[in-house]
């Protein structure tokens, strides 16, 4: 990174809280924090008149905040698989991989990320290793493993294998369990709890059915983590999952594709923020089409229009949507796909791009506790997260998602260099050992 201590920028400026677009705007920065942002003939004198300040003109470019990404799991290294996520690469591999993959995701524009489920303790080190000034990516807040049942995501294996050490979850078998994973957890410095509340389409044994969870274990669960001073989110794709979330006071859900009535009436009531994550989803159906079977491919279109549906049904009932890309798989590699939420709450949701701007990035703070106060929005004593991009985004969402758009990343008033980071090479030991993909007949 690199920089000077005072900047003007000047060009469109979208401040991320849902206001109108500030045509011929300028945004003012001084060491680390916005100092006044509005219409450029506005400018107070002392910046005007301050030549120390270096002038950054976006032209007929857009400045806005930086891309608060609220579902990113760094530590997961891309796999292809369950089993290469959960047992192939050493915990202190994938702690240098992390930190890797953590540039390529602060040089697409993402200036702050929340990460809900972590492959050993990788997430906290990077978090931490980000606040010492020792990697470079976005600030982060982290949850631990998912915490999970045998109905729950995240106990992907048969009865007979244990769940692998290196998995993104913990099972827990009774409130015992449960208390004594949330005190470990917190005891590690977790920022917050995450629960796997349901199964999900990609796995055979978890059911997209039900709740993983009882009520009276969720409650307690929650509670918990609030009394030790922590937030919890929740996996909740399931209608009876989302409607327990609800109840037991979770602080912001995961997915909510197949939330009811009764699910939805709970959480306006409470306001309690929903994060689709639909971008794995759609990149599935993108890229998997012509492999699928009709059956799987008709699984996903279900579940992408059903949970396009409720982000509408929930949106018109006054429920904060949030914006995550779920990067960290095969599917959603980092750097690509950190826009593409706030693109499909445009194109399947029916939000205006101010709307979705602002899901991607004031409203997405909320999943970054120790941050949500400084992060997200464009305005005087925040965090100066700034980037800019060639077009307007607030007519054209796909803008965003123009790597060669992205003019500028600034974090906390430094500027990021966006030269690309080098390719790494997979190595054998993080892939699936696979003898012969198909087999190999007699045709004779």
């Amino acid at each position: 990174m690199s920089g000077s201590n005072e900047y003007i920028f000047y060009g469109r400026v979208i401040d991320g809280t849902g206001a109108p677009a500030i045509e011929d705007g300028a945004v003012a920065v001084l060491g680390d924090r916005i100092a006044w942002v509005g219409a450029g003939a506005d400018l107070p004198e002392q910046w005007t008149q301050n030549d120390a300040a270096e002038i950054i003109d976006a032209g007929s470019g857009t400045v806005l905040p930086g891309i608060v990404d609220a579902h990113c799991h760094i530590s997961y290294g891309e796999p292809r698989s369950e089993e290469e996520l959960a047992m192939y690469g050493s915990a202190e591999w994938r702690a240098i991989l992390a930190g890797y993959n953590a540039g390529k995701v602060l040089r697409a524009g993402v200036t702050s990320a929340s990460d809900p489920a972590a492959v050993y303790r990788v997430p906290i080190a990077v978090r931490d290793a980000v606040d010492a000034g020792l990697v470079e990516g976005p600030r982060f807040c982290v949850a631990g493993p998912e915490i999970t049942t045998h109905q729950g995501l995240g106990d992907a294996f048969p009865n007979w294998i244990e769940n692998p050490v290196g998995n993104a979850s913990v099972l827990v078998r009774n409130k015992d369990e449960i208390l004594e994973t949330v005190r470990l957890q917190i005891k590690d410095t977790v920022d917050f709890v995450k629960v796997a509340g349901s199964g999900d389409a990609t796995s055979y044994y978890n059911p997209l059915v039900g709740c993983s969870f009882r009520l009276d274990e969720l409650e307690l669960l929650a509670d918990e983590v609030h009394r030790l001073g922590r937030k919890c989110t929740i996996h909740a794709r399931s209608a009876e999952s989302v409607t327990f979330a609800a109840k037991a006071g979770f602080d912001w859900i995961m997915h909510a594709s197949f939330m009811d009535d009764e699910g939805l009436e709970v959480v306006a009531e409470k306001k309690i923020p929903i994060c689709p994550t639909l971008p794995l989803l759609v990149n599935a159906l993108d890229a998997l089409d012509a492999e699928m079977s009709a059956a799987s491919r008709d699984g996903l279109k279900r579940e992408i229009d059903e949970g396009a549906e409720n982000v509408r049904r929930a949106h018109e009932a006054g429920v904060p949507i949030i914006a995550g890309s779920e990067s960290g798989f095969s599917l959603t590699p980092y750097g690509h796909w950190h826009h593409k939420e706030m693109e499909i709450l445009v194109t399947h949701c029916d939000f205006t791009p101010l709307e979705a701007i602002s899901a991607g990035t004031q409203k997405a703070a909320v999943t970054l506790p120790r941050w949500e106060h400084e992060i997200g929005s464009l305005e005087p004593g925040k965090l100066a997260d700034v980037i800019v991009v060639d077009g307007d985004p607030s007519k054209d969402i796909s803008v965003l998602g123009r790597r060669k758009l992205l003019k500028l990343v600034m974090q906390a008033g430094r500027q990021v260099d966006l030269s690309p980071m080098p390719d790494r090479i997979q190595q054998r030991f993080e892939k699936q050992h696979v003898y012969y993909d198909g087999l190999h007949v007699n045709t004779a």
